[in-house]
């Protein structure tokens, strides 16, 4: 038996080359009862705690014996050699229980399981308070997630703080390894030219996930190579995207069309904007403000869409209307529908005309919003989104139920 040891990461290097949930079956172990002579080149390897059975290949490690001298060559040659020996030499036979995989990251990144706390509307997000923020992503002027402008501040330098620490000699080491690319899992996502706490949503291949970025509210698909582990003491601050809803406008068709949302992207997206507080939802942690570019709060940009002609002039926020409503503001459909939940699982496709269609069809259905029952949906790939809707209804009528 052989035994070889190696630095933490080259130990992780070796790990990325051979290991995949979709590779390398336990062909070592079958060749070894079929093939006895084989059983004689079974070797150990110890990666930490964890042992690993490898095949050995004495014909390719006497080929790469014989490379150039490698005195002759520079350090990072050198390297490069010894790496290629060894993986001429072994390869990976995957476990076969999900407890190894949990050892199997860096001591000190986030567990399978783990969760991150989220920041909850405080007494600072009353009605009539004023704020100024950052929005960092937009679905519709109706759903829109931002930053204050002072977390902003902080969700920077945690950025530049994760991106010194891979930069700082744990790149290859914290990279994300398969058995840790599951739905659920919180890791550090390269996006947009910067390292940012993430939630993987959905696995689409061995190569590419689904992920929410938890400080943002932006989605993406990214290849799984751009994913890290997370280190625990960037788990400190809670995710510090927060949604937003403007008010005093409503769609002028059944849903925003795509003009109106474009321009309103065009107007807020990116930019620092002062906020009025006109309601609250603290159960779905929902801020309904609006939005000016200006202190002085002054051409609100609801005021610029309904001058474009772009959206409609919406009485729900006023004081009359609210009391024929024996104090209840009335809330449109599509100002309740996608949830922030929906969308940021991913279950809503942005952009995309042909699916608001279909999702109009849902919502505005006399069974949905009279009789609170979702249709059955034919698309198979569509069945989380029904059962996402299921959900909100029957949380929408225990709503309805304590404040009839």
């Amino acid at each position: 038996m052989k035994t070889i040891k190696e630095e933490p990461c080259l130990k992780r290097n070796y790990i990325l080359q051979h290991f995949s949930l979709d590779l390398h079956k336990e062909f070592a172990h079958e060749e070894a009862k079929e093939k006895p002579e084989a059983a004689n080149k079974m070797v150990t390897h110890e990666l930490g705690t964890m042992k690993w059975d490898i095949e050995s290949s004495d014909d390719k490690l006497d080929s790469a014996e014989a490379l150039l001298d490698e005195t002759e060559l520079s350090a990072e040659f050198r390297m490069e050699n010894f790496i290629h020996r060894i993986q001429s030499k072994y390869v990976l036979v995957r476990p076969k229980s999900e407890e190894v995989f949990n050892v199997n990251g860096p001591q000190e990144a986030i567990r399978l399981g783990a969760e991150l706390a989220v920041k909850t509307l405080s007494q600072e997000h009353t009605v009539g308070n004023k704020l100024q923020l950052k929005v960092t992503e937009v679905y519709s002027p109706f759903q829109f997630w931002f930053l204050e402008a002072k977390d902003a501040n902080l969700v920077t330098e945690m950025s530049h703080k994760i991106f010194n620490f891979y930069s700082d000699g744990h790149g290859l080491c914290w990279m994300l390894t398969p058995p840790f690319l599951k739905p659920g899992y919180i890791c550090a996502a390269f996006h947009q030219s910067a390292w940012k706490r993430a939630r993987i949503v959905s696995v689409i291949s061995a190569r590419e996930v689904s992920v929410y970025m938890l400080d943002y509210g932006q989605s993406a698909q990214l290849p799984a190579n751009q994913l890290n582990f997370l280190h625990k003491q960037f788990m400190q601050l809670p995710a510090m995207a927060m949604r937003g809803t403007l008010t005093d406008v409503y769609p002028l068709d059944m849903h925003w069309p795509a003009n109106a949302t474009n321009y309103f992207k065009l107007l807020v997206r990116g930019h620092y904007l002062y906020a009025v507080i006109k309601d609250t939802d603290i159960e779905d942690r929902t801020l309904f403000v609006n939005l000016c570019e200006s202190p002085d709060l002054q051409h609100s940009i609801s005021d610029q869409l309904i001058r474009d002609k772009l959206a409609g002039i919406s009485r729900n926020y006023s004081a009359k209307t609210i009391e024929s409503n024996n104090g209840r503001r009335v809330r449109y459909i599509r100002e309740r529908l996608p949830s922030f939940d929906m969308l940021e699982q991913q279950l809503i496709i942005a952009d995309c005309e042909k699916f608001e269609k279909m999702f109009d069809g849902i919502v505005y259905n006399s069974q949905f919003y009279r009789h609170f029952k979702a249709p059955k949906l034919t698309n198979p790939f569509h069945k989380d989104l029904e059962n996402a809707l299921d959900d909100w209804l029957e949380k929408h009528k225990r709503i309805q139920r304590m404040n009839p």
